[in-house]
């Protein structure tokens, strides 16, 4: 998988680190490591709480772009 660079890009600019985003979000530090590094896809609650304290939408962290743009073409075709 792919580096989450979005969700690394939100925690620089907030000038967080791992650990500490880990315990706001209520979970252990390697757990969220994974996440970021694209290893572990968080469940919803958890990438509801890590987007909230990072001060962004969920939608811009954790839905890769080409999913969304499929998604929204659905049945638009035809």
């Amino acid at each position: 998988m792919i580096m989450n660079a979005a969700l690394l890009n939100a925690r620089k600019l907030r000038g967080l680190t791992q650990a500490q985003i880990a315990k706001l979000a209520g979970i252990d530090r390697t757990v969220y490591t994974r996440i970021e590094r694209g290893q572990r896809i968080p469940t919803v609650n958890t990438a509801i709480i890590i987007a909230d304290i990072l001060q962004v939408d969920v939608e811009n962290i954790f839905m890769p772009v080409d999913v969304t743009r499929n998604h929204n073409s659905i049945g638009t075709c035809g």
